[in-house]
């Protein structure tokens, strides 16, 4: 018999109960070994919780089960499998269709109803036990900032925090660029991205001395209390030593907040198509800019991304594409769509029809299980008539078509889903049927959050390629390639 155990140990573990991975792989194994196992294999996770299946020694034991690696997996308790109750269940169910007995050290495990109840209960109990204590940390924590103290680890740019001591103090090093980025944005026509760009260009390393500093976070360091000394924490503040005086704190926030009224005064500018543009040249996604070309000023797409942090700076020389060219040329794509509303469903049903309906093949395999069952019972009618004369083949043979019925009911289960997927293809197209129907008949009309909403349920991406050259309908030489979310089409020019 070739037999598996599953050891986990996190660090929480090692110091409340004293598990150890060495303790765990001994005490298993002897166990597997006194049960008649001639091969042991071993998985094992490390500093890794119980609260996710996203295991790496657990996910190759599971692999390993499925593909009938062993027939005894042996661990020292259900929390090593997980401490969730639903994911112990999940397990347990698993490799019990996998016909794998499965043995505990420190829990006895009956393979009965009123041993998986015991089981059950145990694990509710435990789960329970587990809510209670984070909820008590939670509220300890919460009782900790009520009375001053920092509940949670501190980690805020121009600060240190000294968990023995519960005592927050300055990083002078950081102090130093923290008043740097207040005195230059109050006093200096620099902003956000600004300010980051001179950072990157001084050499100043960031909190974690890893990549490069990004507008957004100079955003949040010119917008947090934190600095004048109020740490916010779940709607209450705790004070902290300040950084910034109170009267440069709230000029900085009054000139982000004129920042926001022009960025929003911007906005009258309307890009269709944003977020739905990719330059297939260089990569980047392309973004609506209002930019100056020869002496105009108009609507454009660039994928040019000059804010800091971006590593991708873009096609070189820039890219623009006139956004109206651009922006007609995949609307007009629509309107080709919605004018047909049956075009859109024939389209989609080129991608299924064709296909194999899953149902037959469903119906082919219900006649080999059923076949197998029948071998099978066979088998053990001749095992009960007392024919053991050839015991070792008829086991052979026993296991075989156990293994031919595992793989097709896993081949079943596959082709119940693609028949489920498949059904719910036949109800969007429906769907969009319906709504293209109904759209058609105010298209004229609608405005523009609503042809922005139409774009974006219609269209997965649209690729652009090439430069262009002034003329024509602005998009000469470029091609552009509208993906749908069901349908694919194509425009060139």
């Amino acid at each position: 018999m070739r037999a598996a155990v599953y050891i986990r140990v996190s660090t929480d573990d090692q110091v409340k109960h004293g598990y150890s991975l060495a303790e765990q792989r001994e005490a298993c194994c002897s166990r597997a070994r006194i049960l008649g196992a001639q091969e042991v294999t071993v998985f094992s996770d490390e500093g890794i919780s119980g609260s996710t299946l996203e295991r790496p020694g657990l996910n190759e034991m599971r692999e390993a089960a499925r593909e009938g690696r062993f027939q005894l997996l042996v661990v020292r308790d259900p929390d090593r499998l997980s401490r969730k109750l639903a994911h112990q269940l999940l397990i347990t169910d698993e490799l019990e269709k996998c016909g794998i007995k499965l043995e505990f050290l420190d829990f006895d495990w009956k393979d009965t109803p009123e041993g998986r109840l015991f089981y059950s209960i145990r694990g509710a109990i435990a789960e329970y036990e587990r809510e209670k204590i984070r909820d008590r940390m939670g509220r300890g924590k919460e009782q900790k900032a009520r009375q001053g103290g920092i509940p949670i680890n501190f980690d805020v740019f121009g600060y240190q925090y000294d968990p023995e001591t519960g005592k927050v103090s300055y990083l002078e090093h950081e102090k130093k660029v923290v008043v740097e980025i207040f005195n230059w944005f109050t006093s200096e026509d620099i902003g956000a991205n600004g300010i980051a760009k001179r950072l990157n260009e001084n050499g100043i390393p960031t909190r974690r001395r890893a990549g490069r500093w990004h507008r957004q976070v100079v955003k949040q360091i010119l917008a947090n209390t934190v600095y004048i000394g109020l740490w916010r924490f779940k709607g209450m503040y705790i004070k902290v030593p300040p950084i910034i005086d109170e009267n440069t704190f709230y000029r900085a926030q009054e000139k982000l907040k004129e920042v926001r009224r022009l960025y929003a005064g911007k906005q009258k500018h309307g890009y269709l198509l944003s977020g739905l543009i990719t330059c297939a040249d260089c990569g980047n996604t392309m973004t609506g800019a209002y930019a100056r070309w020869w002496g105009k000023r108009e609507r454009r797409y660039t994928c040019n991304k000059t804010c800091q942090g971006y590593k991708n700076e873009g096609c070189r020389p820039v890219k623009y594409i006139l956004a109206d060219a651009l922006e007609e040329a995949v609307w007009n794509q629509i309107q080709t769509w919605l004018m047909d509303p049956d075009r859109l469903a024939r389209e989609a049903m080129g991608q299924i029809v064709g296909q194999n309906d899953p149902r037959e093949q469903i119906m082919v395999i219900n006649k080999h299980l059923a076949s197998i069952e029948k071998g099978q019972e066979a088998l053990i009618d001749v095992i009960a008539k007392g024919y053991l004369d050839h015991m070792d083949s008829i086991e052979k043979k026993l296991a075989e078509l156990k293994r031919r019925k595992e793989k097709l009911e896993k081949r079943k289960e596959e082709l119940l889903l693609a028949y489920r997927q498949r059904e719910e293809l036949f109800a969007k197209i429906d769907e969009i049927r319906e709504i293209s129907e109904s759209i058609l008949r105010r298209l004229d009309d609608l405005a523009f959050t609503e042809k922005r909403s139409l774009v974006r349920a219609l269209v997965k991406q649209v690729i652009v390629s090439g430069r262009g050259v002034p003329g024509g309908n602005g998009l000469r030489f470029i091609n552009v390639t509208v993906l749908a979310k069901i349908p694919e089409q194509k425009i060139s020019s």
